[in-house]
């Protein structure tokens, strides 16, 4: 268990410091970021964990626990992978290869996915589960969108300010087009759920007995 912990913590250290690196360099703006909202959601989740697992042992007694993990595995590893394929393609190389963006898009993500498939126990998780994962994504881009077309937050960075992501630029697209990228996303997120609903059926602790 304190392997464990350790583990966790410092998933949790890198997701705060990538995070922290972000806002002192570009400033709260920051926080309009998917990336970045999913970041804070994973390490607030880890240090909650920390703290409840110190008083009442490890999460595979709480199926309630484990559930919710699977929502914030979904809502970080969607960061890792739209990262990857549609966004850092086209990224400078400056703001590809710097360690804050390393953090939050790959080592943060990748170690709490990891954490999610070894460490937690097989067959958490009910048929509906990835339905309702949806509900984070599809939250944020909601706002998003608003942002983009009514409340026009500047955001740092991004080219499309004040729309974060170029795939949600109403200007650019026109809100149908900006709407059915939204639906292709969510219906990628939920079809990445039912994957991660099927893995944790073969992958995962042994643990029979689980407080619901």
């Amino acid at each position: 268990m304190a392997k464990v912990q350790f583990y966790r913590f410092i998933v949790a250290l890198c997701g705060v410091i990538g995070v922290g690196m972000q806002i002192y360099q570009d400033g709260f703006g920051m926080l309009l970021y998917y990336t970045v909202i999913s970041n804070i959601l994973v390490f607030s989740f880890l240090f909650y964990l920390i703290g409840w697992e110190g008083k009442n042992g490890s999460i595979n007694h709480s199926s309630k626990l484990l559930r919710s993990k699977g929502a914030v595995t979904m809502a970080i590893m969607i960061t890792a992978v739209v990262y990857h394929f549609m966004l850092a393609p086209l990224a400078e190389p400056h703001a590809y290869w710097n360690i804050r963006n390393f953090l939050v898009h790959y080592i943060a993500p990748i170690g709490f996915i990891l954490d999610t498939l070894i460490i937690d126990k097989k067959n958490s998780y009910r048929w509906f589960d990835p339905l309702t994962w949806t509900s984070f994504p599809l939250g944020y881009f909601a706002f998003a969108i608003f942002n983009g077309m009514v409340l026009q937050l500047p955001i740092p960075g991004a080219k499309d300010s004040p729309y974060a992501y170029f795939f949600i630029n109403v200007n650019k697209f026109g809100l149908q087009k900006v709407l059915i990228n939204s639906l292709i996303i969510a219906s990628a997120y939920v079809v990445g759920g039912y994957l991660l609903l099927l893995v944790k059926k073969l992958v995962g602790a042994n643990c029979k007995e689980t407080v619901r």
